[in-house]
């Protein structure tokens, strides 16, 4: 492996300096660079190279240095700039690659990251952590067939990187392949990589390929590194697992540690001036076709401008899409793009504009920048909508949820503070697309049959949730199942599972992933929506139940296992809520047998899609600006965040 750029470049003898007066004047200036380096006095430091690379510009050793001072201050995209210069003169410079490839990384500038790899020969490189470095950068702009080519290099020059097989089943399981991932994962943890990161992911792979052959085994293996303290699993996997709230916080906890560590907060920042509009910024890597937009934007258009100042800033792609544009349009100015801002400067932005209340839509999920918030650029700063769980840190002030998905009793599951709205947590847009007739023909879905549906990702479906499935087919004789196929290895283990417990396979349809229009024109045609356990649906379980189809759930112990029942009281139907997988089998089985009574939960849902609080957003929206004023309140007053208990309850189930 290369040296790391964390480790100050050795001393090297500058060439060019011995030729001009010139050059004696970047080598000392080169050798006060390297004094100021060791001590640790990186501005001082970086002066000092720039006085070298201005005198003697073709150097590449004063470049690489300049690079690697710049990048011990943050500056990461004059640190990228340095090293590019430096590669560009020494195209075989290893340790250039090295701190550009961190550089860039670091700044999110992926594709220029990718490009400058592009622009040498990369089979000339021996170095296995820079051919790990491309296939990382490459995964991340999408090509993926690419980055396994570079993977396999990486192996290739060290068949042992345990990095390596890690990145592998990473983009195995973007690939949709699974299986592939889950031996790359093995592989990984034989090599020596973290013993309970690698497990999980072996276990979260399993799920995807709906693979249970040696799941029991592998979670007691998991549970025993975790009690041994060997470490705590990524936060989205431990969600995955049935695991108690206080498991999956000690799983946040042990994340926001690791990445959080090392960065220093802003300042303090001036008080808000009261009576002030109260300044909100929304910070996302999802302001596109994604979940979480097409929960938010209506939000975003309600807020009342008169006490609001609404703010977003997006790291996510541009995809151009209608979703985006729409957000865009609902911002105005106020969308900052800074997916080529260091975390720093993204904070820095933020205290600069001022604002109040920043949340978070992102949490723990796919390619997040948490690490903003580890700067503490806002005085109230939120969990909420991306992450179903807690964040583990003190950098988080608030989480918004309601009296279901987080009840007061549930605080032991939190560091944050649990802000409640009165109704569900989930906001829904009333502009969703409308749902079609429910024609079956078209979804090639039998005319006559009672449709039981899943459209939730195949990694949420346990051997526990599929024996009650099945356990409904054998007692239903004109029932079928109606899945999502997420990847195709998931549909042919599925299909096992069916027949070792006596389905045949002919009952079970497949629905392809399908735009968002597309897709609620068809969920229509089914009867009745099968929830999973512990993981919840989401925005599926209210897509379901906009089209007009009942979902039956499970209550459940932690945030992610108790989304279903949150919504469906908001949506008027907690008679679909059971307390254990034993009586949500009975409730879909009495319901098959009273086809009148299926009929009307039907009926009610349609009759009351306008008015229930689930997909009022006027509403809703006056309630969440509502709880926002109550943080701020607080914090005019000189008070600490502490919980905000809804104003107004519903129901809740026990």
């Amino acid at each position: 492996m290369g040296q790391s750029a964390h480790t100050a470049p050795q001393t090297h003898t500058c060439d060019q300096a011995r030729q001009s007066d010139a050059g004696c004047d970047a080598k000392e200036a080169y050798l006060r660079g390297l004094d100021h380096a060791r001590a640790q006095r990186w501005i001082e430091a970086a002066h000092a190279y720039e006085a070298a690379v201005a005198a003697a510009p073709n150097d590449s050793v004063l470049w690489l240095n300049l690079a690697h001072a710049r990048l011990k201050l943050d500056d990461l995209e004059r640190a990228a700039a340095a090293a590019s210069r430096a590669v560009a003169l020494d195209p075989g410079s290893e340790l250039g690659l090295t701190i550009a490839a961190q550089s860039l990384g670091r700044a999110g500038r992926h594709q220029d990251l990718v490009a400058l790899f592009r622009s040498i020969d990369m089979q000339a490189i021996s170095d296995a952590g820079l051919h790990l470095q491309l296939g990382q950068a490459l995964c991340r702009v999408g090509r993926l067939e690419e980055s396994v080519l570079a993977l396999f290099d990486a192996l290739k020059r060290n068949p042992r990187c345990a990095e390596a097989f890690a990145q592998l089943g990473n983009v195995f399981q973007f690939l949709k392949l699974p299986e592939e991932a889950r031996e790359s994962f093995r592989n990984a943890l034989a090599l020596g990589a973290g013993p309970v990161e690698m497990m999980s992911a072996v276990l979260f792979t399993s799920l995807e390929a709906s693979r249970w052959d040696m799941f029991e085994e592998d979670f007691a293996a998991l549970n025993k590194l975790v009690a041994a303290n060997q470490g705590q699993p990524v936060p989205f996997y431990s969600l995955a697992f049935s695991w108690t709230r206080q498991q999956q916080l000690a799983a946040s906890r042990a994340h926001a540690d690791r990445i959080f560590r090392g960065i220093t907060a802003l300042g303090t920042r001036a008080t808000r001036p009261r009576g002030a509009k109260i300044r909100v910024g929304y910070v996302s890597g999802d302001f596109h076709e994604h979940a979480t937009a097409y929960l938010i934007a209506e939000i975003l258009e309600r807020h009342d401008r008169e006490r609001f100042s609404i703010h977003a800033y997006s790291y996510g792609v541009d995809d151009a899409s209608a979703m985006r544009r729409r957000i865009e349009a609902a911002i105005g100015q106020n969308f900052v793009d800074t997916s080529r801002m260091s975390p720093g400067a993204v904070a820095n932005r933020i205290r600069n504009d001022a604002i109040d209340i920043l949340i978070d839509l992102k949490g723990y999920t796919l390619y997040a920048r948490n690490e903003v918030f580890a700067y503490r650029a806002a005085p109230i700063q939120v969990n909420f909508l991306g992450f179903p769980g807690s964040l583990g840190s003190t950098h988080y002030d608030y989480v918004i949820g309601d009296p279901i998905v987080t009840p007061l009793e549930h605080a032991d599951g939190f560091t944050e503070k649990i802000a409640q709205l009165p109704s569900c947590y989930q906001p829904n847009d009333g502009l969703r697309p409308a749902t079609g007739s429910a024609d079956r023909s078209r979804w090639q879905l039998p005319s006559d049959a009672l449709v039981f549906c899943c459209f939730n990702a195949n990694y949420k479906i346990t051997a526990q949730v599929f024996d009650r499935w099945c356990s409904l087919l054998r007692q239903i004789d004109d029932a079928v199942l109606w899945l999502l196929e997420t990847n195709p290895q998931a549909r042919k283990n599925l299909l096992a599972e069916a027949r070792a417990r006596g389905v045949d396979s002919s009952r079970v349809f497949w629905a392809p992933r399908l735009q968002l229009a597309e897709h609620m024109a068809r969920i229509s045609c089914a009867d009745l929506f099968l929830d999973t356990l512990p993981v919840n649906a989401h925005t599926t379980a209210s897509d379901a139940l906009w089209a007009g189809v009942p979902v039956l759930t499970v209550l459940g112990e932690s945030f992610v296992s108790r989304v279903a029942a949150s919504l469906l009281t908001a949506a008027g139907l907690p008679e679909l809520v059971a307390v254990n997988l034993q009586e949500y089998e009975q409730i879909a089985l009495d319901l098959a047998k009273d086809r009148r009574a299926l009929r009307k939960l039907r009926d009610r849902l349609v009759g009351n899609r306008q008015a229930c609080p689930l997909f009022d957003s006027a509403r809703y929206t006056r309630d969440f600006e509502a709880l926002l004023i109550r943080m701020i309140e607080r914090l005019d007053c000189g008070l600490s965040p502490q919980h905000l208990p809804a104003a107004q309850m519903l129901a809740a189930p026990q």
